[in-house]
C-alpha cells in the first residue's frame, strides 16, 4: 500500500497505542499531513471463521477489528479536530505490517512500550524491531502530552546525523519549537578527548539546518560524558524531543547508543533511517 507523505500509527486498543495515536494526530494536524491508523490482525491467517456469531450483534473477529478502527478514528478526531484520517485493516503480524507500511510513509509513531495490548508485546520485540528495520523515521512516544521544549538532534559528523538534522528541522517547525544541535564529547578519567572536531561538526549541522529553514531558531551545544549515550540521556532531560540518526560515524547499525536512548531517554525519541525510494513490495501484507 502507498502511504506517501503520510504519518502512520499502529493501533490495537492498548493504552500505549492510544497514547501514540493521540501524539500522531496532533503532529499530523500541526504539520498539515494526513494520518493513517493501521490495525494489523492475524486471525485471517489462522481461521476462516471471521464473521459474526449468529444472533449476537457486533460479534466476530472482523466486526471487532473494524470497531477498533472506528474507535481509533474517533480518538484522533477528538484529539486533533479536523485532522485528515484514514484507517486500514491489514492482515499480518504487527511488526511485518508496520514495517512494510513504513517503506512509503513519512513518519511512524509507536508507544515506548510497543504495540502490545492482549498480545503482550514489549519494546524489545515490536517497537525495537521497527526502529531497526523501518523505512522511515520512527517516533517513540514517552509521554502523552505534546512536547514542550526544543527539538534536540544528536550530531557526530556522519551522513546519518545530518539526515537527522533534516528531520529535526521539520519536526521543530511543525511543533513550533526551536532546534538544538548536540555533539557529545567523550571523556576518559575525567579528561576531555581532544581532536573530535566538535566545532566543525556543529558548524556543518547548523549550516544544514539553516539551508532548509533560514528563520528557524537554531542553537548548538557540546555535552561531555563518559559515553555518548550518557551525554545524550543527560541532555534529554531538558528537551521536548530527541532525534538521532540510524547509523553513526563508525557504521554501527542502531548499536548501544540508540538502544540506550530509546529505552531510557526522558523525552520522546525519534530514530531516523534512510527514506525508502523503491516501489511497494508486491509481496507485502494486503488490506483485509
Amino acid at each position: 500500500m502507498d502511504f506517501s507523505d503520510t504519518i502512520i500509527v499502529g493501533y490495537d486498543g492498548s493504552d500505549q497505542s492510544a497514547m501514540a495515536l493521540r501524539w500522531a494526530a496532533r503532529l499530523a494536524k500541526s504539520g498539515k499531513k494526513p494520518l493513517a491508523i493501521i490495525h494489523a490482525w492475524i486471525f485471517p491467517l489462522v481461521t476462516k471463521d471471521l464473521g459474526p456469531v449468529k444472533g449476537v450483534s457486533g460479534s466476530g473477529h472482523r466486526n471487532v477489528a473494524e470497531q477498533l478502527l472506528r474507535e481509533a478514528a474517533g480518538i484522533a478526531e477528538e484529539t486533533a479536530p479536523g485532522v485528515e484520517v484514514r484507517t486500514e485493516l491489514i492482515t499480518g503480524n504487527p511488526r511485518a505490517v508496520l514495517e512494510t507500511a513504513s517503506r512509503t510513509a513519512l513518519l511512524m509513531v509507536v508507544g515506548n512500550r510497543g504495540l502490545g495490548g492482549f498480545l503482550g508485546m514489549l519494546l524489545g520485540s515490536v517497537s525495537l524491531g521497527l526502529i531497526t528495520h523501518a523505512g522511515c523515521p520512527v517516533i517513540v512516544v514517552r509521554e502523552a502530552e505534546a512536547p514542550h521544549g526544543p527539538v534536540l538532534v544528536g550530531v557526530d559528523g556522519s551522513e546519518a546525523s545530518l539526515e537527522a538534522v533534516d528531520a529535526g528541522v521539520r519536526l521543530a517547525r511543525a511543533l513550533g519549537e526551536g532546534l538544538t544541535l548536540l555533539h557529545v564529547r567523550g571523556t576518559v578519567d575525567g579528561h576531555v578527548v581532544e581532536g573530535d572536531g566538535a566545532e566543525r561538526i556543529l558548524d556543518e549541522a547548523t549550516a544544514r539546518a539553516h539551508a532548509s529553514a533560514p528563520d528557524l531558531a537554531v542553537a548548538s551545544q557540546v555535552e561531555e560524558g563518559s559515553s555518548v549515550p550518557d551525554g545524550l540521556l543527560q541532555a534529554s532531560a531538558e528537551a521536548g524531543m530527541l532525534v538521532l540518526g540510524y547509523q553513526g560515524r563508525h557504521g554501527r547499525l542502531l548499536g548501544s547508543t540508540a538502544h540506550a536512548v530509546v529505552h531510557h531517554a526522558q523525552c520522546t525519541t525519534v530514530i531516523c533511517r534512510h527514506e525508502f525510494r523503491g516501489e511497494p513490495d508486491p509481496s507485502s501484507p494486503q488490506p483485509a
